[in-house]
């Protein structure tokens, strides 16, 4: 359920931030902030909850990239200066963009291996 819930779940904060960066400042970077803060955020707390605490590999409890959706959703609002075309257009595109965004990082579990003269996948 992941590439369905953590978009959804995100967009909240990115639109919040996004409307008062606007409104206020007139600047349309405010889901790149957003996610640049959750993001670090969330590196914070595996590093202390996971590695730190129980010794767990990182690379197990890697957060999901969010940038080029945040990305995608500023661009949008910058170039139609539309809340409607931007709540529309850019809240699919964040959607769309996030699933192909973390292949990079779970690819490495996408190969196979040989453990034991046995071919894992």
């Amino acid at each position: 359920w992941w590439p369905i819930v953590t978009p959804v779940t995100t967009i909240t904060f990115c639109a919040a931030l996004q409307y008062y960066n606007w409104v206020n400042y007139r600047q349309p970077f405010g889901a790149t902030l957003t996610i640049l803060a959750l993001g670090f955020g969330k590196w914070v707390a595996v590093y202390t909850s996971w590695w730190w605490l129980s010794n767990y590999p990182p690379n197990f409890v890697m957060p999901a990239t969010l940038i080029p959706s945040a990305l995608g959703l500023d661009i949008t609002l910058l170039l139609t200066r539309n809340w409607t075309r931007t709540a529309v257009v850019g809240a699919w595109m964040y959607a769309a963009l996030f699933y192909p965004s973390n292949w990079t990082i779970f690819s490495y579990s996408h190969t196979a291996i040989v453990v034991d003269r046995t071919l894992l996948s």
